[in-house]
Formats: structure tokens, C-alpha cells, sequence
């Protein structure tokens, strides 16, 4: 409750007009066969609503037909989600269980690998020539403008008053002494500076302790010893319990927060489920209200 009266009280408050700087950017869509179903709106989103100039599109994705005739026919650069790293999402074998109720007891570990690689491969900073690119969701749908990179060259960062304590919980193993947001950077999109990242990565790396590729959960990774450093303290200070427990975005955003000085703007949405898919025009006749700044139609609401 008190969350929504802070953020009801950001969003009062004035916000100066923004002017978009000359720098192009890069917009980078990791997506998998299914999210073929919106990445054509989430497409047409950015293409129409994002202030600044973007130089490429990248698709990132396991090699399949139907997504690089896509990216072929749409004027996108399509690159093989296993040479980011040099390996792929199932490799990781994150299991995660849960805890469950008594009817079940029958139910097997999930696997969230497919979930953390796509996270690491937002936080890479190894695709695209700019500095800055951005990482937007495929069933995210810009319906308004959107400026990412402010004139004076300042990062746009957007803010909800999502919450969800396992992406705080994390955050403080990982940066003990980093002071969180009031509100949540979850906004399915988000400016990345690659200049930051590698910050951030050399921070995480160093939180590993001595010797920090081995230990007890190195077993479930046979390929430990090749993970970068940054990658492999995430993997070891995740919650195992937690179906969702650790935020790229949540992240990201409070080390950019203490580290530079973006700029905070906030933002909203309407989530609808997939029937309520249309084309693009008529989701902005029908949607565009003033509060609501962007749609998103979420795979666990697509029955």
C-alpha cells in the first residue's frame, strides 16, 4: 500500500520534457519460437515510439527455421543464443523447487534455466556496436513515445511499484551495501551502458570468495570452471526455493542508481491476455489513455 502512495505521488509529481540525445542506440530481443506470437507489435513499439535512433536490431534466440526466416524478412540480426556464451540455456541445469502444497507432493523441480540465460544475456554487454542498447521484452508494446537516452547523455530509467522481496533479497547477497530504490525497476525494458555493466561485472566477480568456482552447488554445474565470474556468483547466491529469484532489471537499475545519475520517469501498463491480441493501430485506438504508457500481453495469461 505504501508502495502505490509513493509511486502515485512520483507520478504526480511535474517531470521535465526530455530531448533525445543524437547518440543511436541498439535494441537487443532475446525470444524463443513462442514469442513469435507478439514480437511483430513489440516490433512495431519500438520502431514507431522510441525516441532514439537505433542503428540495429538484434534477435537473440536458439537456432530455429521459423526465427531467422523472421529476423530475415524484418530487416533484423539475428544471432545464435549459444555463441554468446559459448554454450547454451540448458546447460545451466537450474533446477528450482519450491515449496509445495500436500496435493503436491508429486511435483517435479522446474527448470529456470531458459529464464537466467536470457537475463545473462541482457546483462552481457557482448551484442550490438553502441555503448548504450536496449533490452525490451517480446510481449511488451510501446504505445506511447519513449525517450531511452536523454541529450545530456543521462540513462532513462523507468519505475513501477512492482515488488517482489526474492529480487531485494538477492540484490543484498550480491551488494551488501548498495542502497535499494523505493520503487522497482521491473519495467520490461531497460537501457543498458556497457561501460556500467563491465563495473557491474567486475563488482560481482570480486564477491565470489577464494576459490569461488567450486563449492558445494559447483556439482550442478559440469561446466563451472568456463562460467564467467559474474555469472557463477548470481548462479550461487540464488534462492533454489524461488521460482523467480533474481531480476536483471531490479538489479541493474539500483547499481545504476548509486553509480551514475539517470534520470527516473515512471510508467505503466495494461496487462491483457492474448486473445485480445490485435493489430498494432487498433491497440493504440484502443489503449492509448493517457496514464497508460505500454501493453503487455504475459505468456501465463495467454489461456
Amino acid at each position: 500500500m505504501f508502495r502505490k502512495l509513493r509511486y502515485r505521488i512520483f507520478s504526480w509529481m511535474p517531470h521535465a520534457e526530455l530531448t533525445p540525445s543524437t547518440e543511436p542506440i541498439d535494441v537487443i530481443i532475446p525470444i524463443v519460437a513462442k514469442d513469435l506470437q507478439t514480437l511483430p507489435l513489440c516490433l512495431q513499439g519500438v520502431r514507431r515510439q522510441v525516441q532514439n535512433a537505433i542503428k540495429d536490431i538484434y534477435i537473440v534466440a536458439p537456432q530455429q527455421q521459423e526465427i531467422t526466416d523472421f529476423c530475415a524478412c524484418n530487416g533484423l540480426i539475428y544471432v545464435d543464443e549459444a555463441s554468446v556464451f559459448g554454450y547454451s540455456p540448458r546447460q545451466l541445469g537450474l533446477k528450482v523447487s519450491p515449496p509445495y502444497t500436500a496435493k503436491d507432493t508429486d511435483a517435479k523441480p522446474l527448470d529456470r534455466s531458459g529464464w537466467l540465460f536470457q537475463q545473462f544475456v541482457k546483462l552481457s554487454g557482448a551484442i550490438g556496436t553502441c555503448r548504450h542498447y536496449l533490452c525490451i521484452d517480446a510481449d511488451h508494446i510501446l504505445i506511447h513515445p519513449h525517450i531511452f537516452l536523454a541529450e545530456g547523455g543521462e540513462t532513462v530509467l523507468y519505475m513501477s511499484y512492482e515488488q517482489h522481496q526474492p529480487y531485494y533479497d538477492i540484490i543484498h547477497r550480491l551488494f551488501p551495501a548498495l542502497h535499494l530504490a523505493p520503487l522497482s525497476f521491473v519495467a520490461h525494458k531497460m537501457l543498458f551502458d556497457k561501460e556500467l555493466l563491465l563495473e557491474l561485472q567486475q563488482e560481482l566477480a570480486q564477491s565470489l570468495p577464494p576459490g569461488g568456482a567450486g563449492g558445494a552447488n559447483s556439482s550442478l554445474f559440469t561446466f563451472h570452471s568456463s562460467l564467467p565470474l559474474w555469472q557463477l556468483a548470481i548462479l550461487r547466491n540464488l534462492d533454489r526455493s524461488e521460482i523467480s529469484g533474481f531480476s536483471e532489471f531490479e538489479t541493474y537499475g539500483n547499481y545504476a542508481l548509486a553509480k551514475q545519475s539517470p534520470i527516473l520517469r515512471p510508467w505503466q501498463q495494461k496487462r491483457l491476455k492474448r486473445k485480445y491480441i490485435a493489430d498494432y493501430d487498433t491497440l493504440c485506438r484502443k489503449y492509448a489513455q493517457p496514464y497508460r504508457w505500454t501493453l503487455t500481453f504475459p505468456d501465463y495469461m495467454k489461456q
